[in-house]
């Protein structure tokens, strides 16, 4: 069960090709669309580095926030329409999520949509002080 209160963890898990929503230690939700709040992108260099010199996939880069809406795999359900920029990951290239367009580091955002198309994003917030 997801805790509305607390905040999750979204990464892709490439071995069933959706989503997964981590919380309190555990998997808690597979999903093909989540849509969260007030979102956090991090990316742990000393695993993205090993990954890159090893080859292997492993969870390392990932999004915190606060869950507003998921779709499981098997739901024909559909999100809410969500515009905003999109956002790319790619450890081979980037130490950071970046905007698609710019390839502009982004950090913390009021909002961001994953799903099949991949993720976008709503305003960004400045970097904390």
């Amino acid at each position: 069960m997801i805790d509305p209160r607390q905040p999750v963890r979204i990464y892709w898990n490439f071995k069933h090709r959706c989503y997964s929503i981590f919380q309190g230690g555990a998997v808690r939700a597979s999903a093909r669309a989540v849509h969260l709040s007030d979102v956090e992108f991090r990316v742990r260099e000393a695993a993205r580095q090993r990954m890159v010199r090893e080859g292997r996939k492993i969870v390392h880069a990932y999004a915190i926030g606060r869950l507003v809406d998921h779709v499981h795999p098997d739901d024909a359900r559909r999100l809410a329409p969500f515009s905003g920029a999109p956002v790319s990951y790619d450890p081979y290239r980037h130490e950071s999520f970046v905007y698609s367009d710019s390839q502009e580091a982004v950090h913390h955002v009021t909002a961001a949509r994953f799903d099949e198309s991949g993720v976008h994003v709503a305003a960004a917030l400045p970097a904390a002080a």
